[in-house]
């Protein structure tokens, strides 16, 4: 290999990793504050309307957030990195739909989740596409 492929496989790497990362971390952060740290009335609300929780709205929000925080560890370490980043893609989506669906004032919200989302399932199609490529490491 020359040079060049040597500097073009570590961009790549750097560029799969930046983007595993970032996809990773939204879910550490989303499990931990806003379900674990500093639940909302809002985000009880849309799990109490959509009637998909057990035992209980306030545990439901910890086992999620817990869910979220392991896939999100999972999502930045690389391990099974395809279908990681397809099953967080198919997740986030079914979540999009859940929330739009019990607070449509949701997609007004400057802050809200479509917008970010829209930059994660890019940062995924990034790593779906440079991870059969670009090895673990360069």
């Amino acid at each position: 290999m020359n040079t060049t492929e040597n500097a073009t496989n570590t961009l790549l790497w750097k560029l799969k990793i930046v983007c595993r990362w970032s996809l990773g971390l939204v879910w550490i952060w989303e499990g931990l504050v806003p379900k674990i740290l500093a639940p909302t009335e809002l985000q009880r609300q849309l799990v109490e309307r959509s009637g998909l929780y057990w035992p209980d709205v306030d545990t439901w929000l910890i086992l999620l957030g817990v869910a979220m925080i392991v896939a999100g560890i999972i999502i930045c370490i690389g391990w099974l990195e395809r279908p990681a980043v397809l099953t967080a893609s198919v997740t986030m989506t079914i979540l999009i739909f859940l929330v739009v669906v019990n607070n449509p004032d949701s997609l007004k919200d400057l802050h809200g989740g479509i917008a970010k989302d829209a930059c994660l399932y890019a940062v995924a199609w990034v790593v779906w596409k440079l991870a059969p490529i670009v090895p673990a490491r360069p």
